[in-house]
C-alpha cells in the first residue's frame, strides 16, 4: 500500500485509517473523486461509506464522473476553530451535481457572494511535501 495520506477536512495519518479509506485517499491524490456504492442495493454515498447504512451491506468504490455542481446551500463562517482561523472568513458550500449527489467543500475563489445555483467546479490540491490532499469547489 502506498505512505498514507491525510485529508484536510478533519482526518489525518494519526488515526487509524481502514484500507477502504487508504484506498479513497490514494484516488483523490489521482484527483478521483470517489463515492461508494452498495453492492446489495446499490444506494449511492458521496462522500463514501464502507458499509451501506440500509443494510449494513459492504460498498464498493466508483469514480465520480461529474466535476461540475450547482451551488444548493452555503454558509459563511467568520468565527472558524483555530486550526482554520486564518482562512476566516471563508464559505463552506453544498454543491448538487446533476445526478443528485451532493459534496460539501470550500468555495475557495469567489469575487463576491456566492449565489444558491451558481456553477460550481470541482477542484483538487495538493500540499508541497504531498501528505495533504484536498478538494473544493471553484467558480
Amino acid at each position: 500500500m502506498a505512505e498514507k495520506k491525510e485529508l484536510y477536512l478533519g482526518y489525518s495519518t494519526d488515526k487509524a485509517i481502514t484500507p477502504f479509506f487508504q484506498n479513497w485517499l490514494e484516488y483523490l491524490d489521482q484527483d478521483k473523486l470517489m463515492k461508494s456504492k452498495c453492492s446489495k442495493c446499490g444506494t449511492e454515498y458521496l462522500p463514501p461509506r464502507q458499509h451501506c447504512q440500509k443494510d449494513m451491506s459492504e460498498c464498493t468504490l466508483v469514480e465520480v464522473s461529474e466535476r461540475e455542481a450547482k451551488l444548493y446551500s452555503y454558509v459563511i463562517v467568520d468565527f472558524a476553530p483555530e486550526s482554520l482561523s486564518s482562512k476566516q472568513p471563508y464559505v463552506v458550500a453544498i454543491g448538487e451535481f446533476p445526478s443528485g449527489l451532493r459534496l460539501t467543500a470550500h468555495i475557495t475563489n469567489l469575487t463576491s457572494m456566492p449565489e444558491v445555483g451558481m456553477n460550481l467546479k470541482l477542484g483538487f490540491d495538493k500540499s508541497p511535501d504531498g501528505k495533504m490532499i484536498t478538494y473544493r469547489w471553484l467558480v
